[in-house]
């Protein structure tokens, strides 16, 4: 299965996969606490699907930010944005400052980013990107996925022409993923 317009996702799982705006945003307002932990940063090969997506042929370099979105300490999405490289230094370029701060407070605090509809994926097992978001995510957490297949989320935003893709997987369990009666709006920085 690919990426595709719709997800076969039910109850609390298929909202918080298809809820619009900031997803930091959405987490943040369920617990006390909102974190990234960021795993990797910097310059890497884009896979060929990544390419695609982003308008570029063949595999590229790009610059990729892979993390962990976590509330009241636990783990809860893994994340990953890539760009070109040369997008990285420029309409891109405050994707490199952001640290432990959520990609979020680019996206959705300025007015000149557009967003493409979101796609959906369960990540299948065994896939290479399953296999890498399972590494990823014991690596940061201790805890093993296994090789169950992961509900996936991603859109291209796109500043002055330059793509950016911005990929989120619903790692936590199943019973995470309540979705709440009332969001509060609370804010974060």
């Amino acid at each position: 299965m690919g990426w595709q317009a719709y997800t076969p996702a039910r109850g609390g799982l298929r909202h918080w996969l298809q809820a619009s705006g900031s997803l930091s945003a959405r987490l943040a307002a369920r617990g006390e606490t909102f974190g990234v932990q960021v795993l990797a940063q910097g310059r890497q090969p884009l896979t060929p699907d990544e390419s695609r997506a982003l308008g570029l042929g063949g595999r590229r370099m790009g610059y990729a930010r892979e993390v962990v979105l976590r509330v009241d300490g636990q783990a809860l999405v893994f994340g990953r944005s890539v760009t070109a490289h040369a997008a990285s230094v420029g309409a891109w370029r405050s994707v490199r400052g952001l640290g432990g701060r959520p990609l979020a407070n680019v996206l959705f605090r300025r007015l000149d980013i557009l967003r493409a509809p979101l796609a959906f994926n369960r990540l299948q097992r065994q896939s290479p990107l399953q296999r890498h978001v399972a590494r990823s995510w014991l690596a940061a957490t201790g805890v093993a996925l296994g090789h169950q297949a992961l509900p996936a989320r991603r859109s291209v935003f796109t500043r002055h022409g330059a793509a950016l893709l911005v990929m989120e997987v619903f790692a936590a369990p199943a019973s995470c993923w309540r979705w709440p009666q009332a969001n509060p709006r609370k804010r974060f920085d």
